[in-house]
């Protein structure tokens, strides 16, 4: 006589919708950064061109991972180019105009707060327009630490680092310098420029003059 199955318990049944469906809820569930980094440096990152302001400022989507990020992570991104300094020269990447077009190492990185790159680390994360397309020095935002395909650093070039005096509009906050040490979060704002040493002779007289001044006040009778 065959054995009858045994009946199904309607409990586990039950359980294991309950376990599908929180499972899931736990997937991440996309999140939208704000990205913000003003640059005032020498032209193209050397020392004695002309100094010019460049920025990026817009926002970047990624499907909500803690941690480390690489492109299959990000969704979409609007992150407008914007040089202060020649506003014509100003481009607005996005999703449908752009690639990631550098993603190496494990050096950009997002936690409940903000985006993050690591300074201190090896490798790079560029976002180009896709036409030219990657390597044609046009329209990139590059974070790159001891990597050989962008400069140390945070490099803004807005529109083409090629095109001579007129257009040639790289400029870049090497690591160690405007805040670009370490774990760095990419929501700073603008960076205060380095005080020109001019500035601290002129802070240094101040100083001088009100410390005079205290010294007389004090020599003088009651």
């Amino acid at each position: 006589m065959k054995k009858s199955s045994a009946p199904i318990n309607p409990w586990a049944i039950a359980a294991l919708l309950l376990g599908t469906v929180v499972g899931t809820q736990a997937q991440a569930a996309p999140t939208t950064y704000t990205v913000n980094e003003t640059i005032t440096g020498p032209l193209n990152g050397t020392a004695g061109n002309p100094a010019q302001t460049d920025s990026v400022i817009g926002t970047l989507t990624t499907d909500g991972t803690i941690g480390v990020l690489h492109t299959s992570n990000m969704i979409s991104w609007n992150l407008n180019l914007i040089d202060v300094t020649n506003p014509s020269f100003s481009y607005d990447l996005t999703k449908s105009n752009s690639l990631i077009s550098v993603d190496t190492g494990s050096v950009l990185s997002a936690d409940a707060t903000g985006l993050f790159f690591n300074f201190s680390g090896t490798g790079a994360f560029a976002f180009q327009a896709s036409s030219p397309g990657a390597g044609s020095g046009y329209h990139y935002w590059c974070l790159s630490e001891n990597w050989f395909g962008c400069l140390n650093g945070n490099s803004i070039a807005p529109d083409n680092v090629y095109a001579g005096t007129v257009g040639d509009d790289l400029v870049v906050a090497a690591a160690g310098t405007q805040g670009q040490v370490g774990n760095a979060p990419l929501n700073q704002g603008p960076v205060p420029p380095v005080p020109e040493p001019s500035t601290y002779a002129l802070l240094g007289l101040g100083l001088a003059g009100l410390a005079a001044s205290r010294r007389r006040l004090a020599k003088q009778p009651v």
